[in-house]
């Protein structure tokens, strides 16, 4: 593969990680909510086949999931689940794939993807943790790979050795990140600032910062609820706040006028 990223029509964001528990599914559904209220419309594919659970974290029942439309049990139409604000679309709810299935599942993946950029401003990609067939898909799609940072070594470890892997293919690949349950804003900055370092010493390479997410009993009590942010929310809370920034900051990334989005003001 000569270049692995290519652009694309909407803005396709693949939310990955080296390794899992790190928060993505929950990262991914909060910020695609508070965009669409910001006024964007906005898909989530939750593309980690057989432990896809974001509908869990929504607590949505999904009927048909793109393992369905493969096997010729629904339509390209049917797998769009209008989750209050914005569109979820399941990867699978079966465990495990064998090679022959996973050459199959990518090349769906590439027509929902296609189906989703015709009505879509951005779409979130939730991939599986590592470098396997499918976030390698999900990254190739994405105009921007955002990476899940955890001030933890082996999460550190596993994120460079992903970076590291992608470079290796495309030396110019696009790359974010989010640091997630950091204790404040200057512990955030400083693994974002440790990770670039590593970065730029080993492969001369940097990434960008959309922000940082606390280590928050209100975000264990979303998981809990199987709710989002803005389901659970009475006022504009703190962490709140902390996503509406990561939201104008991805916004920011892609040149959206996010200032002019009526929705917004509704969370004021």
């Amino acid at each position: 593969m000569e270049k692995l990223h290519s652009e694309t029509e909407s803005n396709i964001i693949a939310v990955t990680s080296g390794k899992g528990g790190v928060g993505k599914s929950i990262a991914t559904v909060n910020i695609a909510e508070m965009l669409t209220y910001m006024g964007y419309s906005v898909a989530v594919i939750d593309a980690d086949a057989g432990l896809s659970n974001s509908a869990t974290l929504l607590n949505e029942n999904v009927s048909v999931t793109i393992d369905d439309w493969i096997t010729g049990d629904c339509y390209l139409e049917d797998l769009p689940h209008k989750f209050d604000a914005f569109t979820l679309v399941t990867a699978s709810n079966k465990p495990g794939m064998n090679n022959i299935e996973a050459v199959q599942f990518m090349s769906a993946l590439d027509q929902v993807s296609k189906y989703l950029m015709t009505f879509n401003d951005f779409i979130f990609i939730d991939t599986p943790a590592g470098a396997g067939e499918i976030t390698l898909w999900s990254l190739d799609q994405a105009d921007v790979g955002l990476l899940i940072l955890v001030n933890e070594p082996t999460a550190i470890s596993d994120a460079y050795r992903l970076c590291k892997y992608i470079y290796s293919i495309d030396p110019n690949y696009p790359f974010a990140n989010i640091v997630n349950f950091s204790t404040n804003q200057k512990t955030a900055t400083s693994t974002h600032e440790r990770f670039n370092n590593i970065l730029n010493y080993f492969l001369n390479q940097k990434t960008e910062h959309f922000g940082y997410l606390p280590y928050s009993e209100e975000i264990k009590k979303l998981v809990s609820n199987q709710h989002t942010l803005l389901q659970q929310r009475t006022n504009l809370s703190e962490l709140e706040k902390v996503f509406m920034r990561i939201s104008q900051n991805i916004a920011g990334y892609f040149n959206k006028d996010f200032g002019q989005k009526t929705k917004l003001k509704q969370l004021m």
